[in-house]
């Protein structure tokens, strides 16, 4: 019986020592921590404060205070290291260390360094995006504005900038569903004036190609944005004069000559709307602009032929 006794005292000094031994090493990678912290060693610190609690878990209740003071730290210095790679234009960094600050922060309870870190990951993405725009890298400009869609449903600026780096990649759909979710949110006047110009490009590149139906349609939803466009009411008034749409060519050439009464191409503009008048019917309003073109070399035979031979315009 003695012995058995003898036994399991030696077993619970040993089991004393044991633990005394791992509550003073885990205390003083504790210690090491914060040497390294207040030498800025932000990196080193953080190394040894993961350690501790490590340690501090596997002890239990009797290093909940040192697993405690951990857990305030991690997070912190976490954020600090992300925000100092973001500091130093190191952007996808910076962002996987801020992610990897709001998971301890909430895993620890650390609301208010979750929200701070959580507020900058969009504004990084942002920057991101931003920087491969200007580089003309329109795909991973698309992604990375995507991330702060997805991160802040609200965010009217974001959808902007994704929609514009949608329509630069020829992603028209993606493009217009961004725009039209930004003019939502409050960037309409951007962001129509992006939507407007989509439609305009398209109109003029199927003219082009001499799909009518496709410049009128396009040119008259880039009308719908923004209306009294001169060179939307010019594409649009062309292609309604090829389809044989009178009334919609004339309104149009009309409209850009209120808008526009200046402009270097307004004879060609007269040229046309003149022969809308004609087709139409309507020989007063077509005398009227062929005579405002015959001291235009290009249009001045034509014009002449037009007033006196087939008109015969007073």
């Amino acid at each position: 019986m003695k012995k058995i006794l003898a036994i399991l005292t030696i077993a619970t000094l040993s089991a004393v020592s044991l633990f005394a031994q791992d509550m003073e090493s885990a205390t003083n990678l504790y210690n090491e921590g914060a040497t390294a912290l207040n030498a800025g060693d932000k990196e080193t610190a953080l190394g040894y404060f993961e350690e501790a609690l490590a340690q501090a878990e596997l002890i239990g209740p009797e290093a909940e205070e040192l697993a405690y003071n951990c857990k305030r730290n991690i997070p912190t210095l976490i954020s600090a290291m992300g925000k100092e790679l973001a500091a130093a234009n190191e952007i996808d960094a910076a962002i996987e260390m801020l992610d990897k600050a709001v998971e301890k922060a909430n895993e620890y309870g650390q609301d208010d360094i979750a929200a701070d870190a959580q507020s900058l990951i969009p504004q990084l993405y942002m920057q991101q995006g931003n920087i491969l725009l200007n580089q003309k890298n329109y795909p991973a400009a698309m992604a990375a504005y995507q991330k702060v869609v997805e991160i802040n449903p609200n965010d009217a600026n974001g959808y902007l900038r994704l929609g514009q780096a949608a329509s630069r990649a020829d992603d028209i759909e993606t493009a217009i569903a961004a725009l039209t979710k930004a003019s939502e949110l409050g960037q309409s006047k951007a962001a129509d004036k992006e939507m407007s110009t989509i439609y305009l490009s398209k109109a003029a590149e199927v003219l082009k190609a001499k799909d009518y139906q496709g410049a009128y349609d396009n040119a008259k939803k880039s009308l719908d944005i923004l209306p009294n466009n001169p060179t939307a009411m010019q594409i649009a008034g062309t292609a309604a004069l090829q389809l044989k749409n009178y009334d919609d060519a004339i309104a149009n050439f009309e409209g850009f000559i209120a808008a526009s009464p200046n402009a270097r191409n307004i004879d060609q503009i007269k040229y046309q709307l003149a022969t809308a008048y004609e087709a139409k019917g309507d020989k007063e309003n077509a005398c009227v602009n062929y005579k405002a073109i015959l001291n235009n070399p290009q249009f001045a035979e034509y014009a002449k032929h037009k007033v006196n031979n087939e008109l015969k315009c007073q």
